[in-house]
């Protein structure tokens, strides 16, 4: 391509400028995109509305995944409402500390669908199958200072957190602590599987439970 006055050839940055000026340029100039080839991937050639449009469906499928992606985010977080909801009606109607224990395993074993639970606060030594005080260091202080936390542990570290199971193999906690004035402790919640929860996962709905979990352990 030539410059008019002069002509000498345009360089390709001043074509790509001159467009990008006139975007409506190829609007009265219609006949040269049948004229215009563009490299294909399999070294054929093909016009410039074959290739707008093949980019455009490329880009239409792009958009269908970001929305079944948003969509399917959407719906999970429904399910994982309704369930908090539920964890959360139970709980306010817990009496002592062996309802919340069975609340415990009823609710987060079963409709969180968690292998291991097990709420260690600091007080006498009451012990429940999910429920345990400590009068001395709590399990979690020995190898986690930041909470809450998504990790992989060893056996040995998900033998302290969940002593009632055997633990055999690598897996993962989500831990949430149950800080208040009269409260110190922490809520873990485990899976044998090491990748369930994963550094990158939201806390947002198991703080929310441990928040609601600390004003019951006040009240009883």
């Amino acid at each position: 391509m030539s410059d008019s006055g002069l002509g000498e050839p345009l360089s390709h940055e001043q074509v790509v400028e001159f467009l990008r000026e006139y975007p409506d340029f190829f609007l009265g100039h219609s006949s040269l995109l049948s004229e215009l080839k563009l490299p294909h991937d399999s070294g054929s050639a093909v016009s410039l509305i074959e290739r707008q449009v093949a980019v455009l469906r490329e880009r239409n499928i792009q958009m269908r995944r970001r929305m079944n992606d948003l969509l399917q985010t959407a719906r999970d977080n429904d399910e994982l409402f309704a369930k908090t909801r539920s964890l959360t009606l139970a709980l306010l109607d817990v009496r002592d500390l062996h309802d919340l224990n069975e609340v415990l395993a009823t609710s987060v074993l079963v409709d969180f669908d968690a292998d291991f639970v097990c709420c260690h606060m600091r007080g006498d030594g009451v012990r429940y199958d999910h429920l345990i005080e400590h009068s001395g260091p709590m399990p979690h202080e020995n190898f986690v200072r930041n909470l809450p936390l998504c990790t992989t542990l060893r056996p040995e570290e998900l033998d302290r957190l969940f002593p009632v199971q055997q633990h055999e193999s690598d897996g993962s906690v989500v831990l949430v602590p149950l800080n208040t004035t009269s409260i110190d402790g922490c809520l873990a919640i485990g899976s044998r599987d090491p990748a369930r929860f994963t550094a990158d996962m939201d806390t947002l709905f198991v703080t929310y439970i441990c928040d609601v979990l600390c004003r019951v352990i006040g009240r009883l």
